[in-house]
């Protein structure tokens, strides 16, 4: 953004109505896929959170002392993804640099997709093993950039969204892995945009390939569909006991108390309401076929997004800015995986209404 736009000033909870500028909007934009960004359970535990423990702990985990919130976040984690450990931290951005600092000693390179998120391209840059990219959400690709690379014994890691945030593209997990068995690879999965809204359960992209942990370490943000705020990281105990000997785990303050304790309710809420997954579902669907019977191709995909390219990059900045003019959001995007022209990204969430929908394709209807 150019020095001279001006930021639109957000006054509300992230969710499917916000007030912006002073102004009722209907957003389908962002991540908050299960309508949770305003939950009063969710905000009341932050707050009691604050109140009680204040902002954050003065003493590491390092010096053998935990915060209670971290501590119950990380036990909600472990029941809700039914794995033996978790790690809650300050931000979902630390993921990737917190695993592959940890698992570096493991693995002789590592193989990033090429449209991996900026924090595991990051985290690749700073691990210090040789980085390789391959083509986006291609195996074939993978392997054969692997066979080009690696010599005999050498230990691969593969890191990859497990949900893309632009496309909604899911990674093939499975074929990942099986390249990785023979050679005794490491998977890395981002889970920040799956984690809540893809898999049987909202487990994540994992869950949906029905991969076992044991070589798979997943983890990401908790501030998008679980409404919370800091990230996890979650797989057996050999996995996740080096990570809190990374730099990141002993040199940063490991996450706000409120969000620590949003991260347990609002794990807990989604475990005890799959409604919210089916309803998100149902809304998804309904968008896709409202775009495509506009003529539109949006990606079908198993996330909640519907991204589809419409013109040149002016043609779609024109639709998105007379839908915000109407009170209508939809991101015009040139994230990471967008392409040359950008895209438009719908993001819809569970909160989102029948009549919502409609107002979104009647509008869309009228500026194509």
């Amino acid at each position: 953004m150019s020095a001279d736009q001006q930021l639109r000033r957000v006054e509300s909870a992230s969710t499917a109505r916000m007030v912006v500028d002073g102004r009722p909007m209907l957003s389908f934009g962002g991540s908050s896929y299960l309508g949770l960004g305003g939950h009063p359970g969710l905000i009341e535990a932050g707050v009691n959170a604050l109140r009680h423990l204040g902002a954050s702990a003065q003493l590491s985990r390092h010096y053998g002392f935990g915060l209670s919130a971290n501590l119950e976040a990380e036990a909600a984690a472990r029941a809700f993804f039914e794995t033996e450990r978790a790690m809650y931290f300050g931000t979902g951005y630390l993921f990737g640099l917190i695993a592959l600092s940890g698992l570096a000693a493991r693995c002789d390179a590592v193989f990033v997709d090429e449209h991996a998120h900026y924090s595991l391209r990051d985290a690749a840059m700073a691990c210090g093993r040789p980085m390789h990219v391959f083509a986006h959400g291609d195996a074939e690709d993978l392997a054969r950039v692997m066979a080009a690379t690696l010599g005999p014994g050498e230990r691969p890691l593969v890191a990859t969204d497990g949900m893309f945030p632009t496309r909604g593209s899911i990674a093939p997990l499975r074929a990942y892995a099986a390249l990785l068995a023979p050679r005794e690879g490491w998977l890395v999965v981002d889970e920040s945009h799956a984690f809540g809204c893809v898999g049987p359960r909202g487990r994540g992209a994992v869950e949906l390939a029905g991969l076992p942990r044991d070589r798979v370490l997943a983890g990401g943000s908790m501030g998008k569909a679980i409404g919370a705020h800091g990230g996890i990281a979650i797989g057996p105990a050999a996995l996740i006991e080096p990570l809190w000997r990374t730099p990141a785990a002993r040199g940063a303050v490991l996450g706000c108390s409120a969000g620590a304790a949003m991260t347990a309710a609002g794990l807990r809420h989604v475990d005890a309401h799959p409604e919210l997954i089916e309803r998100l579902r149902r809304n998804v669907r309904a968008v896709r076929l409202g775009l495509r019977e506009l003529g539109l191709r949006p990606e079908e995909n198993e996330g909640p997004l519907a991204t589809f390219e419409h013109g040149r990059a002016a043609d779609m900045v024109r639709i998105q800015r007379t839908l915000m003019d109407r009170g209508v959001f939809i991101a015009y995007s040139t994230y990471v995986g967008a392409g040359p022209e950008g895209v438009l990204r719908i993001a819809v969430f569970a909160d989102h209404t029948d009549a919502d929908i409609r107002r979104l394709l009647d509008e869309l209807r009228s500026l194509l």
